[in-house]
């Protein structure tokens, strides 16, 4: 069973990175020198007919290690449960290259959908967002008796999930009786808010209020049984704080040591506007400069940050004298297809490793 859990998991990588980088399985054939079909059934986790050289070969093509520490047999793959208008899922092969390879306490303020958690999944960390209902969830996670009643209503919305069903739900935040909502009641509407919405966004109005229309489905699917208990696994046996504070109080423990990885609300481009209403307020050019003031006093103290953000200049201008990485990255969330697309990004850090 290892042995073939192994094997899906490289196919999962070699898949994950040719689709990232837009090409067939017949392009990446022939750029490996081996046959389509040997391509297909180890992307399908198969063994019969291919050898460990067909797999090196692929691997080549990528620069990826044949033993990538994110496959190693026998550890639980983990992923976002909910889909994340930023989220890092598209980019995680290019920040694990920046990664610190040794490091103390994990820290995220701007946790969003988590990606690059999961993926190098750290047993000590604090992880933090503005937005208290995504933190309800990830509080369910870490609860067992909570994780069990969130469970138990994704099931139920799943189940009496229509058009009419969905505005009823979305349409609770209105009633002054949601301010007293459990936790697990709060998590389990907004898992599945967000698996029935109009493209997986979150979005709220100056009210504070969710106001993504429906996506029109017949069925919902709200959740992956195994990947929500092998995060609920993982949340339990690790050290992790969760919290909803503003960015600053997330990270008033870091040290020495210690690894931040900023991913806030990006900087708009000048010629359009982007997407920061994750809360009624907004993340604004005061907010950047805050952030980068925080980041450079972080590195006074010796704790290694690395931050994500869009390529424009007057993010260059706030982290001017730190290593700026750039890089390209897919964005598919925006009610506009139009401007769903690649866009320029930057990965910030203070450290060499």
């Amino acid at each position: 069973m290892i042995i073939m859990s192994y094997l899906e998991k490289i196919g999962n990588l070699i898949k994950e990175n040719r689709i990232q980088s837009g090409l067939s399985q017949e392009q990446l054939a022939k750029m490996s020198n081996i046959q389509r079909s040997q391509l297909s059934k180890i992307e399908k986790g198969t063994i019969k007919g291919v050898n460990l050289h067909t797999i090196e070969s692929i691997f080549n093509t990528f620069n990826l290690s044949l033993f990538p520490a994110q496959i190693k047999p026998g550890q639980q793959d983990v992923k976002p449960f909910v889909k994340w208008a930023g989220g890092k899922t598209q980019l995680l092969n290019t920040l694990l290259k920046y990664v610190p390879k040794e490091f103390n306490r994990y820290y995220e303020p701007f946790i969003g959908g988590g990606a690059l958690l999961f993926k190098i999944k750290p047993n000590n960390f604090w992880i933090n967002d503005f937005n208290k209902e995504l933190v309800s969830a990830f509080l369910c996670f870490k609860d067992n008796d909570k994780f069990i009643k969130m469970i138990d209503q994704i099931e139920k919305h799943q189940q009496n999930h229509s058009e009419e069903y969905f505005y009823k739900i979305r349409d609770l935040d209105r009633e002054k009786s949601f301010a007293n909502a459990s936790i697990d009641q709060i998590a389990s509407r907004f898992i599945y808010l967000n698996k029935s919405c109009f493209n997986g966004l979150y979005r709220v109005n100056k009210n504070g209020f969710f106001n993504v229309p429906s996506a029109k489905k017949t069925n919902v699917v709200c959740y992956d049984s195994n990947n929500f208990k092998s995060i609920r696994n993982y949340f339990q046996n690790s050290e992790c704080k969760i919290t909803s504070l503003d960015f600053s109080k997330a990270v008033e423990t870091a040290q020495s040591g210690d690894f931040v990885y900023f991913d806030p609300p990006y900087d708009n481009y000048e010629e359009q506007k982007n997407f920061t209403s994750y809360n009624k307020d907004g993340f604004s050019k005061q907010d950047q400069i805050r952030l980068a003031d925080l980041f450079k006093e972080l590195d006074k103290k010796n704790v290694k940050v690395m931050l994500s953000n869009h390529d424009t200049k007057f993010i260059r201008e706030l982290y001017k004298g730190f290593e700026i990485i750039e890089v390209e990255a897919r964005r598919n969330i925006n009610s506009n297809a139009l401007k769903r697309g690649n866009v320029k990004e930057v990965i910030i850090r203070n450290y060499i490793d």
